[in-house]
């Protein structure tokens, strides 16, 4: 302590005299103390900038002028170019190559907010400051990122499997509700399908491909807990922090069997100590078809067109005089009805039409709305840590009169409390319910969904006729009558999952024990009902469109009732210790699971409920009852361990090991041992690389060697089974009950195993900005599950499957990221741009088949194979057509004329067939495309500045082919079926004499079906399904906190956002490149490419706001 005076003299300040005694001047508030005395009557004001006292001009007090310097906080090396704005509003500067800068703020209680790229973003308050100095740290990206692995989390630098991941950003950006939708083309080879655009249409997932001819799914581990793939689709995004993919063995081993086909690893949000929010978003929007069918509409020669061309050139008639006349009376006369019942004989009826109605657009809404309304609140003290957050979603489809209303509820609590430094405990609980109220669209085999059903329907036909005096339904009147008031289904499923965990470390945390029990219990709820509805016109089923109406009546009316309920327990356990030796570091984890699976259901109908009152009780009916029930049980048990080490960060070891129990085979194959081996070389970190190191800062050269098992079969397959059934004759009056023979079982029943090679690159390119990951990989698929041979008809029994094909799976992919900022116009604009891009190839390596049959998989196939014709055109004239080679399987050989099309005799033997259909003899087919989607690619571009924001993402397929086939009425229109609506594009396409170049040829029903001409793959019609989509467009703006601090919130942002807004692609616009699988809840055999729930354009806008 000292006495001293000091006097200042500046320009613009003057001169001060200061005199203090026993004031402690190194001490901040002993300096405050002293430059406090005479500011009042002096008017400077002070501040301590490095090591200097700094005593600033009055009229820079005034105008709120803030100094200062930016450094690097590892470094404490200047840094030039460092954004600094005032946050909420556009005012900003840069630093200097001294890292120095001034500012003028608007207010004395202003924030400042720091970034640049690769570091954190600091904010920090200007009150009552001149200077205010910032150390900014390196942010925790690219090298440094600590990535979700197989019970753990490792640093991304010294990963040496193939393993992607995506982090929350990302996710929200997109503004969509399901994960899904969220994740497609976001991943290389995470491969996403969602098959239409029904309301709640849940996702496939796959990764790098196919993995058997047996089908399966990726392993989805959700906080640690091994759940099913659906329970994706029942994530709210919000709620997700990262998810990673583990792609190769090396990275999926430590899972052994559940993990054949990847992992898919997603961890949700928790609390931080010391932090506390309250996040609010909803999303309103509206969403319409991407394509409806365009229905011709000319009424005067709708009917013409049907019956002279697709009926009379197969030699047949449908239409009446009557029939054909009225479209041009009714054109005539509006005032005529625009359909009639005519007798005939006085005892069956003709119904005469005079307008075509376009029932896609009458019976569907153009546009139909959706919701989702999300809040979390979370929070944290040094002990206790909180994330809770809710969501609902809503979702409706396009009937008009009875739609799809789809709603779905989350409740997510995360909670973890610290008992001391070593030990804590935590909790995570997740509730959903989701309600389905739904349209009973079944009431055919045939036309087993709406869409369908308007296909099969003449336009002509209105959907009520009067008949003496009273108006009948016709057929499709009656359908309308059906789905509105005489039968609806109810579903709902109730899912609760809770975890109990704790975590205990010992010996500065080198050692870490974790142990957690996950209970999930879930149970689903259908009700259906229909009713009789009394007589209808319709039609015989061989003529469904001969405008002949009979009566008939809808069949038997029914309650059905169904209900499964799960029970699925889950425990690990396991022990992670971590020591560094020198330049070694080591790092060991050993631990044991188990689950068990119980699952039960129950379905039971009751015919002929009470007519006319809208019910779902079994016991209010009178007919028929039925019931039946299953069980599935099956556990496992697992140990497992993994080896990390490195030496000086640039050589890294990975060994895997998991021994696997599973109930699913016999006693003497349920173990298996599955393991892997995978190495890194982190070649940027070699003293020859220093040169290079300011350009490349990492690159590293990484494979990998592993086995996988696969139990992806059903609980009970190695059991020899007899079924128990009724005769279908009486003796002495009544069925009598019977067993089958047993079905055989391989006595090599056993796992199937996959084993896969993986060599990767890893590269990050000025100071991170550029990041790229490449992938190459083999896998091979053994002892897959196929039949082989054959036994005799005598037997009684199928022929069992056996451990004896054999797969292989060759494919790469890549991802590329860039991110940047810099001042545009005093402010800071931050863009990037991410590549995601991949490809394989599956091809049988090992298969029972020895006449190489074409109808089954045969050795060197590979998978997606189309086999077709060539196609050489139309034939010019009638003469050609007869003397031509032709298909053998056509029907109308006698119809062949001008027009029909001619294939290319490929192996000249005057007749167009498969030959013995081998591969030996395949007559004149040969490959001519593959189903298989090639060149997956993913591109996100975003930016902002000043508040605005936006965010585009575009998805692709570089290569695929489809081709049509049968029931694919939205491409063949009537030339699948002669009485099916007739579409404008193929009417004016159609082969004419006056229109010999047409797309299509010569008009004949029914030639796309079965053995006819357009059934069968050939290249005129094969179809290119490349596509290239912008799946989403979001743009946003947050206001500035100047405006919403009056409110209390920390940030407000407003946002519009659209997804599947347009595609380029060479496919028909009667097919849409995401909508070509065949519906999924249709009937077998039903329905064709193209006629399930069209792909939806949505519309939406919404706000996000933080407290």
């Amino acid at each position: 302590m000292l006495g001293f005076t000091l006097q200042l003299s500046a320009t613009g300040i003057g001169q001060i005299s200061i005199e203090a005694n026993n004031i402690p001047i190194r001490d901040a508030s002993g300096i405050d103390q002293v430059f406090d005395l005479p500011l009042e009557s002096a008017g400077p004001g002070y501040g301590e900038m490095e090591n200097d006292l700094l005593v600033t001009p009055l009229k820079d007090l005034q105008q709120n002028v803030v100094r200062g310097k930016v450094t690097d906080a590892t470094t404490g090396q200047a840094m030039a170019g460092v954004n600094i704005q005032v946050k909420g509003t556009t005012l900003g500067t840069i630093s200097d190559i001294n890292g120095s800068f001034s500012l003028t703020v608007p207010d004395v209680n202003a924030s400042l907010v720091f970034s640049f790229i690769g570091y954190v973003t600091q904010e920090v308050s200007s009150a009552g400051k001149i200077v205010v100095d910032v150390a900014l740290v390196n942010e925790v990206t690219g090298l440094d990122e600590v990535v979700v692995v197989g019970y753990g989390t490792q640093r991304k630098a010294n990963l040496t499997g193939a393993v992607d991941n995506v982090n929350s950003k990302t996710l929200e950006a997109l503004k969509v509700n399901t994960m899904g939708q969220a994740l497609q083309g976001q991943i290389s080879n995470l491969n996403i399908n969602i098959a239409d655009g029904k309301p709640g249409r849940s996702a496939d997932f796959n990764i790098r491909g196919i993995t058997s001819i047996n089908g399966g799914n990726p392993l989805v581990v959700i906080d640690g807990v091994m759940q099913s793939v659906e329970s994706i689709n029942n994530l709210a995004p919000q709620d997700v922090e990262d998810i990673s993919v583990l792609k190769d063995a090396a990275s999926s081993a430590i899972y052994g069997a559940r993990a054949a086909y990847g992992v898919i690893l997603i961890t949700t949000k928790k609390a931080k100590q010391g932090e506390f929010s309250v996040e609010y978003t909803n999303n309103f929007g509206f969403s319409k078809a991407t394509w409806l069918p365009d229905v011709y509409d000319n009424p005067e020669d709708y009917l013409e067109i049907q019956e002279y061309e697709f009926n009379g050139n197969i030699g047949q008639t449908y239409y009446t005089a009557s029939q054909l006349e009225y479209p041009h009376l009714y054109a005539q006369d509006p005032s005529l009805p625009q359909a009639k019942v005519e007798l005939i004989g006085g005892k069956s009826t003709l119904l005469l039409g005079g307008k075509v109605y376009n029932y896609y657009k009458e019976w569907f809404n153009k546009f139909t709305p959706k919701q989702n309304q999300h809040i979390s609140i979370k929070g944290g003290s040094e002990k206790f840590q909180y994330y809770i957050s809710g969501d609902y979603n809503y979702e409706e489809g396009a009937l008009k009169f009875k739609p799809e209303k789809i709603k779905r509820y989350t409740l997510r609590s995360n909670l973890n409390y610290k008992i001391n430094d070593h030990f804590s405990i935590y909790n995570n609980t997740s509730l959903l319910k989701r309600n389905e109220s739904l349209p009973n669209t079944y009431l055919y085999n045939f036309c087993s969904n709406v869409w369908r059903f308007i296909e099969c329907t003449n336009p002509m036909m209105p959907e009520y006729v009067e008949i003496d005096g009273k108006l009948v339904p016709t057929d499709i009147g009656f359908y309308r009558e059906f789905l509105q008031n005489q039968s609806d289904i109810n579903k709902e499923k109730n899912d609760i999952l809770s975890t109990l965990g704790l975590d205990i470390s010992f010996f500065n945390d080198d050692l870490k024990i974790h142990g957690d029990m996950t209970y999930q219990f879930y149970n689903t709820n259908s009700q259906r009902w229909w009713d009789n509805t009394g007589p209808y016109l319709s039609h015989s089923f061989n003529n469904r469109n001969i405008i002949l109406p009979v009566y008939s009546d809808a069949g038997p009316a029914k309650v059905t009732r169904s209900m499964d309920n799960l029970k699925n327990t889950n425990i690990n356990a396991y022990a992670t210790y971590n020591k560094a030796f020198g330049k070694n570091n080591l790092t060991f984890l050993g631990g044991y699971t188990q689950e068990k699976y119980d699952y039960f259901y129950l379905y039971a109908e009751h015919q002929q409920p009470l007519t006319g009152i809208p019910q779902h009780s079994i016991n209010l009916a009178t007919g028929t009852y039925n019931a039946s029930e299953s069980d599935d049980r099956n556990s496992s048990r697992s140990t497992f361990f993994r080896l990390n080490y490195n030496y000086d960060q640039k050589y890294l070891l990975e060994i895997n090991g998991c021994y696997n129990l599973s109930s699913k085979f016999i006693k003497e194959n349920r173990g298996a041992v599955f393991a892997s081996v995978s190495a890194g070389w982190r070649i940027s970190e070699e003293s020859f690389f220093e040169p290079l190191r300011c350009f490349v800062n990492n690159l590293k050269l990484r494979g990998s060697y592993g086995s996988l098992g696969n139990q992806n079969i059903g609980s009970y397959d190695y059991i020899p089974i007899m079924s128990v059934s009724q005769s279908s004759f009486l003796i002495d009056g009544s069925r009598v009950n019977y067993t089958s023979s047993p079905t055989p079982i391989s006595s090599n029943f056993t796992w199937e195993t996959s084993k896969t090679i993986d060599f990767g690159l890893d590269i990050s390119i000025l100071k991170g900005r550029l990041t790229g990951v490449f992938d190459i990989y083999q896998r091979n698929t053994n002892n897959m599950l196929a039949k082989f041979h054959s036994l005799p008809s005598v037997y009684g029994a199928t022929v069992p499957k056996e451990n004896i094909a054999s797969l292989r799976n060759r494919g790469w992919e890549m991802s590329l990221n860039w991110n940047d900022r810099f001042t545009m116009v005093n402010n800071e604009f931050n863009y990037g741009i991410r590549l995601s891009l991949s490809d394989y190839k599956a091809v049988i390596t090992d298969y029972y088949n020895p006449t190489n049959y074409l109808g089954d998989y045969y050795v060197g196939q590979n998978l997606g194979e189309i086999w077709g014709l060539t196609t050489l055109g139309y034939f010019l004239t009638d003469e050609e057509a007869n003397t031509s080679p032709i298909l053998n399987t056509n029907p109308y050989k006698s119809y062949l004329a001008a027009g029909c099309i001619k294939f290319d005799d490929r192996n000249n033997d005057k007749i167009i067939s498969n030959g013995k259909n081998t591969l030996d003899d395949p007559g004149d087919y040969h490959i001519i495309g593959n189903s298989t989607p090639r060149y997956q690619y993913g591109i996100t571009l975003y930016a902002g500045w000043k508040g605005f924001d936006i965010n585009a993402f575009f998805r692709g397929v570089g290569k695929m082919d489809i081709y049509p086939g049968a029931e694919s009425v939205n491409f063949w229109g009537s030339y699948n079926r002669k009485y099916q609506v007739m579409l404008d594009h193929v009417v004016q396409n159609r082969w004419t004499p006056e229109n010999p170049n047409a797309y299509f040829p010569r008009p004949q029903g029914y030639l796309a079906l079965s053995g006819r001409d357009l059934f069968v793959p050939q290249t005129k019609y094969l179809q290119n399904a490349s596509f290239l989509r912008l799946k989403n467009l979001t743009i946003g703006y947050t206001i500035p906190q100047t405006v919403i601090k009056k409110i209390g919130a920390n940030s407000f942002r407003l946002f519009l956002s659209g997804q599947n807004l347009f595609e380029l692609t060479k496919l028909s616009k009667s097919l849409d490149p995401e909508g070509l699988q065949k519906d999924p809840d249709a009937r077998a055999g039903s329905v064709g490419l193209g006629t399930s729930y069209p792909v939806q354009r949505v519309y939406s806008f919404g706000i996000e706001l933080r407290f």
